[in-house]
């Protein structure tokens, strides 16, 4: 994987408005599988994607209350990871060890956030576009690299953080678009509008518009090259 995606940065997941109260969804973080659910009680997690018991995905789960169980054989795992209830054993205390992988999940600026190693802050700070608005994610079959250079080709292009670009989509309307790496092949673009109209559907449908032509454009390799550049850094003309 790129150097522009190390594994201890904070990468985006979906949006959290689209993550349900009892919701379980699958997800993916260089090329490792995860499973993102919300309790009851309106947090999220971020976990493997596989029981520790006979290796289900925990995807097809369901939540009971605030914990996650299991489809094949309904053990049920609290929020922190640990066992709590085994059906077949309903009278033991299952052992701390028994316990899914658990990794950071947090929620900001209208997106799920989480990392594939440790890292010593917080997720990136979007507090600076106003009225930020999640709009839509959609995969794109590209390398994540490509898709982050492609996106640094877009107008008014600037980088806010590691797999985080800010772009205009037009002259009172930004995009903020989060690169989700899959893997080395794939990865997800997770976009957010910054506007004043940024909830209506009207602009959710320019910049669900402007997405799909953007995937098709890098999947494509038909990005529009940057103008080149003369000596002393002015454009050149024909």
């Amino acid at each position: 994987m790129s150097d522009l995606f190390p594994k201890d940065s904070w990468y985006a997941l979906g949006g959290s408005a689209a993550l349900d109260a009892g919701a379980v969804s699958p997800a993916c973080l260089f090329g490792e599988e995860r499973v993102v659910w919300r309790g009851e009680d309106g947090a999220s997690h971020v976990w493997h994607n596989q029981c520790i018991h006979r290796g289900m995905r925990l995807q097809y789960g369901f939540v009971d209350q605030n914990r996650l169980s299991c489809r094949y054989h309904g053990w049920r795992f609290g929020g922190d990871g640990k066992c709590a209830y085994i059906p077949a054993h309903p009278d033991m205390i299952p052992p701390d060890d028994f316990c899914v992988p658990a990794f950071p999940s947090v929620e900001s600026d209208g997106l799920i956030w989480t990392t594939a190693g440790e890292p010593g802050d917080s997720p990136p700070d979007l507090s600076d576009f106003d009225n930020l608005t999640f709009c839509r994610s959609l995969i794109i079959d590209a390398d994540p690299a490509g898709v982050a250079k492609a996106l640094s080709r877009l107008e008014s292009a600037r980088p806010v953080s590691n797999g985080v670009t800010a772009a205009a989509l037009s002259t009172d309307e930004t995009l903020v678009l989060a690169v989700q790496p899959l893997n080395d092949r794939k990865c997800q673009l997770h976009i957010l509008v910054s506007s004043t109209s940024a909830d209506t559907p009207a602009t959710r449908h320019k910049c669900s518009a402007w997405a799909r032509k953007f995937r098709w454009q890098v999947e494509n390799n038909d990005i529009p090259q940057p103008a080149p550049q003369a000596a002393g850094g002015q454009e050149t003309t024909r």
